[in-house]
């Protein structure tokens, strides 16, 4: 899922829920999110069309996801953001994964922990049509979090 998806989750989660009870949930929709059908190009990725593609969604979702944040501390809704953040929290270490493997090319990252294997086997449903539930959930997601 992406990060947009991630934090507009958390943040619904932050607005019905009580501090102590929406972290720790944030934190397992993450992997609940990354379980179910999302967009990803895992076969001819390297392809320079696709490439763009996925260039283009990464920057989308970034641009929306740093416009829902500010939107959610200016408008006085830090803790929704802070469970947000939570609810993106697992997909860090990708962050310093991908670096290394898209950036500097030739190093594999490696195995890594079992948190990280775990997190690796349930992107099973990484389609390229993905994006269509993606971008449905994010709506709902978002008018649930405007409306209520």
């Amino acid at each position: 899922m992406t990060l947009t998806n991630h934090m507009l989750t958390g943040a619904v989660l932050g607005k019905f829920l009580p501090w102590p009870v929406a972290v720790p949930l944030a934190f397992i929709s993450h992997f609940v999110l990354d379980a179910s059908p999302h967009f990803w190009l895992k076969t001819g990725a390297e392809h320079p069309k696709n490439r763009i593609i996925i260039g283009a969604v990464v920057a989308i979702d970034i641009i929306s996801a740093v416009i829902i944040s500010i939107w959610l501390i200016t408008s006085g809704h830090i803790s929704q953001f802070y469970i947000g953040l939570v609810a993106y929290s697992p997909d860090l270490p990708w962050i310093y994964r991908f670096a290394i493997k898209e950036k500097f090319g030739k190093l594999q990252p490696s195995k890594g922990n079992r948190f990280i294997q775990f997190h690796m086997n349930i992107q099973k449903y990484e389609r390229p049509w993905g994006i269509f539930v993606e971008v449905l959930y994010g709506a709902t997601m978002f008018m649930i979090l405007l409306r209520i």
